[in-house]
């Protein structure tokens, strides 16, 4: 008798080997194999499929799937239905068994790794092709943040890409604007067949090593990845790799900021592919098209400071910090201010001017403190006209126009 598998339990396994399982392409290797049965599987197990096993949750299923069989004797004169071919299909002639036992079945495949049997595990639950891309652009960041883009079928009841803060409608287009126009990051997206979001991670371009840290410049890192299913983290670090991207996050969640691994060696910056680092790091940010209000929340460059007039991510609080991108409300949360008169972060709380500032703009009167000089309208407010000119904000009004937009103010 040969070998008998089902059509589904086939395109599982051609999915789950394109996608990267290496036992699954052993297996399916051997289904096509023209030899008895007996040759290929241990015991009297044959007529193999798969059963979906579901558990509900409240905005997806948690599918798990479990592997189905015959092994009884099915030309035992007290065997029912002896002659009927589909005999061996039926529910009660039936015995479910794990992965790892189906695995286990197969008398010419090799022992394999518990990291081989988990990703096979995690594979054969997706029947369809998986593709990992690199976006670039505002909408690309739109797509994969829109919870109504995500798969509906998870293999754990835990999905970080399901439960991400960030998934609602109203904070994905602000968050989809700040990574691609004011922190001009890309984004690393795994879709299925049908165009479904399996998981997301931002990358980030030119980061750089603050003093004490190395002297690594110029690199690229793969933030946290969000993800529906264990097997599709794996499908993404390997394309990172394949990208170049230098770094990744050596625990994928909100902590550990300052831990990495190398996906790539760069003899010359004396980077080891596989090799553990702790680094602080900083992304310098253009800003200059940056136009909605609110910040998302930040993984690992969370800290916006101030360096040269210019802003930047870093993931620890050091330097100028101007404000923290950890709330889960789609807002930062301010730590210090820059002051519209000079571009100075300071800490000073009665006032947006720094001191210096203040007492420029501000003459004291017996009637308490009056500002000076004309006033200007812009934008619907009124402010003080030494912060324009030619009716333009000055670059320090400018930038603190700019960092106002964090709070949604």
């Amino acid at each position: 008798m040969k070998l008998n598998v089902s059509n589904e339990l086939k395109s599982r396994l051609t999915h789950a080997a394109a996608n990267g399982s290496v036992i699954a392409a052993d297996i399916l290797a051997e289904t096509k194999r023209n030899a008895d049965v007996s040759e290929i599987i241990r015991g009297g197990y044959n007529f193999f499929s798969t059963k979906r096993k579901r558990t509900g949750c409240t905005l997806y299923q948690k599918i798990r799937i479990v592997f189905t069989t015959c092994n009884k004797d099915l030309a035992n004169k007290n065997f029912p239905d002896r002659n009927n071919p589909q005999a061996p299909w039926f529910p009660e002639n039936r015995t479910d068994i794990e992965p790892s036992t189906f695995v286990g079945l197969f008398r010419n495949l090799p022992e394999y790794s518990e990291a081989e049997l988990s990703y096979f595990s995690s594979a054969i639950c997706v029947d369809s092709k998986v593709t990992v891309r690199l976006h670039e652009g505002m909408q690309d960041f739109f797509e994969a943040y829109s919870e109504e883009n995500y798969t509906t079928v998870t293999d754990t009841t835990e999905s970080s890409l399901h439960n991400s803060c960030m998934r609602y409608e109203n904070r994905v287009r602000n968050a989809a604007d700040f990574y691609a126009n004011f922190a001009g990051a890309s984004i690393l997206v795994a879709r299925d067949e049908s165009n479904n979001v399996l998981a997301r991670a931002v990358v980030w371009k030119n980061v750089r090593t603050l003093p004490g840290s190395g002297t690594f410049d110029g690199f690229s890192l793969m933030d946290r990845v969000y993800f529906s299913h264990a097997f599709v983290l794996e499908m993404m670090r390997k394309h990172a790799a394949t990208l170049g991207i230098t770094f990744r996050r050596q625990h994928n969640d909100y902590s550990h900021t300052r831990d990495f691994v190398a996906l790539n060696s760069l003899p010359e910056e004396g980077i080891e592919e596989g090799k553990s680092y702790t680094l602080s790091l900083a992304v310098e940010v253009p800003a200059c098209k940056w136009h909605k209000r609110g910040a998302p929340y930040m993984d690992t460059f969370y800290c916006i400071c101030m360096k040269d007039g210019k802003m930047e991510l870093r993931n620890l609080e050091a330097g100028k910090v101007v404000a923290t991108c950890r709330s889960t409300e789609g807002v930062a949360t301010p730590v210090g201010k820059v002051c519209p008169g000079c571009g100075y972060v300071h800490t000073t709380t009665e006032s947006a001017f720094c001191p210096s500032c203040r007492q420029r703009i501000y003459s004291c009167t017996i009637f308490g403190q009056v500002m000076t000089g004309n006033t200007v309208e812009y934008q619907g407010k009124t402010y003080p006209s030494l912060l324009f000119k030619k009716k333009r904000p000055i670059p320090s009004m400018r930038l603190y126009l700019q960092v106002n937009k964090l709070y949604n103010e």
